[in-house]
Formats: structure tokens, C-alpha cells, sequence
């Protein structure tokens, strides 16, 4: 009988296994989805992106051959990275102010969007670390950190600033909603972009910022942006309650 439960024991196991595969799985078609445009509906009374990228950014190039993203809305755009991020920004401040510090064992991996921070003194962290505010997006740029989604939007900072580890990638959009950009970055086809460029010796591969920033990004209107956001995150709260549920 103890044999016959333990087997039975083993068949739960595995299905949850299989489970928690299935809905990682899903995640990701639901952000391939997302950022073809094909998750929610569109409205075409909204200004379309080509011309709020033209505003922010006039010499931002317009991207019209693309494999993954080859029947992109008509009001969305697609672009380069650099074209619409500032990447790696310093901060400037005071060397007796508070800030947050962020190594990159602090970040969770994933879909989540969780990180802490130790309080430190900015002149302790300012020099030889990675310099971020609230509102930016940090992306882990080494494998296999890269690879597990360790990114997140850095907010409540200390003071609005931070440092953390030099194996993080900086982005600052002043035309995408940060929820909208962690997406991209835990996307697929944006790792997958990364990897296949990867240098450097094993265990110590990285992709560089020359390679990011021309990785191509598709740029919804601002209110599709909040409506994909909207649908992701309810998506995922659901699958996140049954990963909860497999627990208890």
C-alpha cells in the first residue's frame, strides 16, 4: 500500500511539473501575442505611434522588414531600441544622500517584476556600479540571468536613485510606459536576439550594448500600450493563482 500511495505521490509531482511548464509556456505566447499586436483590439482613432515617435525622437529609424513582427498593426510602428530608450543614464547626486543598492542576487527571475534593494550612502555606490532611477528598466545582460528574465522596473527607490550590479543593462523611455517595456524585455524574441550574440568565455557570457540597441522593438499607441498591459497582467494573475493553488 505504501508502494501503490508513493507511486501515486510521484504521478502529482510530475503533473505539477508538467503544469508549471505548461503555464510558463503560456506566458510566453501571451507576450509573442502581445507584441505582434494581436492580443487586444485596436482603435484606429488613436494617434499612431509613427507620430509620437517622429515627435519625441525626429531622427528615429522606421523599421519596415521584420520576420517576427511582419503584419504589425497600421498604427503601430517598429524601431530600434536606441531609438527610443536612453540606455545607461548616470545619475547625479549628492554623496551624502541615501540610495539603493541592487546586486544582482536581489532580483527574482521570471515573469515577476520583484526586486530589493539594500539603503547605502550614493558616494558608497556611485563609482564602479550600474546607475538607474524609478521608472527605469534594469535587464540582466549576462547568461544565464538573462535568459531567466532577471529584469524588473526599478520604483521607491531611496531618494529616486540606486546602483547595483555592473551586469545590468539600463533603458529610460520617455514614449513607453515602463509595464509596457518590461514586457518586450521578458519577451522571447528579445532574449533570443541577445543570445544568439552572445561573447565571452562559458559561464561568463554577456551580450554587449552595441548589440541591444539596435535589437528591434514594435511600438503600440500609448493607449494600446495600456490596454496590453491591462490583458497580460489579468492573464498572469491567473496563472500565478493556480501556480499558488498547486502549492497548498
Amino acid at each position: 500500500m505504501i508502494e501503490s500511495l508513493m507511486s501515486i505521490i510521484c504521478e502529482i509531482r510530475e503533473s505539477k511539473q508538467q503544469l508549471s511548464q505548461s503555464i510558463a509556456l503560456t506566458k510566453s505566447k501571451i507576450l509573442d501575442l502581445a507584441m505582434q499586436g494581436k492580443l487586444v483590439p485596436q482603435d484606429p482613432a488613436d494617434e499612431p505611434a509613427t507620430e509620437m515617435l517622429r515627435r519625441v525622437n525626429p531622427k528615429a529609424k522606421i523599421i519596415t522588414d521584420n520576420p517576427h513582427y511582419p503584419q504589425l498593426p497600421d498604427n503601430w510602428v517598429l524601431t530600434r531600441i536606441k531609438d527610443v530608450f536612453e540606455i545607461n543614464p548616470k545619475n547625479k547626486a549628492s554623496d551624502n544622500i541615501q540610495a539603493g543598492f541592487v546586486p544582482m542576487a536581489s532580483i527574482h527571475d521570471g515573469y515577476s517584476n520583484k526586486f530589493r534593494y539594500d539603503v547605502k550612502q550614493w558616494g558608497e555606490i556611485k563609482s564602479g556600479f550600474t546607475h538607474f532611477a524609478d521608472g527605469d528598466i534594469a535587464v540582466a545582460k549576462i547568461s544565464p540571468c538573462l535568459e531567466n528574465r532577471k529584469s524588473m522596473i526599478l520604483r521607491d527607490l531611496p531618494n529616486g536613485i540606486g546602483a547595483g550590479t555592473t551586469e545590468l543593462l539600463i533603458f529610460r523611455s520617455t514614449i513607453l510606459i515602463p509595464e509596457f517595456s518590461l514586457l518586450f524585455f521578458k519577451s522571447d524574441n528579445f532574449i533570443k536576439c541577445c543570445t544568439g550574440t552572445f561573447n565571452g568565455v562559458v559561464g561568463q557570457q554577456r551580450v554587449g550594448k552595441s548589440i541591444v540597441e539596435d535589437i528591434h522593438i514594435p511600438i503600440p499607441p500609448l493607449n494600446t500600450q495600456r490596454a496590453i498591459i491591462e490583458r497580460v497582467q489579468g492573464w498572469f494573475n491567473c496563472l500565478d493563482n493556480i501556480i499558488v493553488s498547486l502549492l497548498k
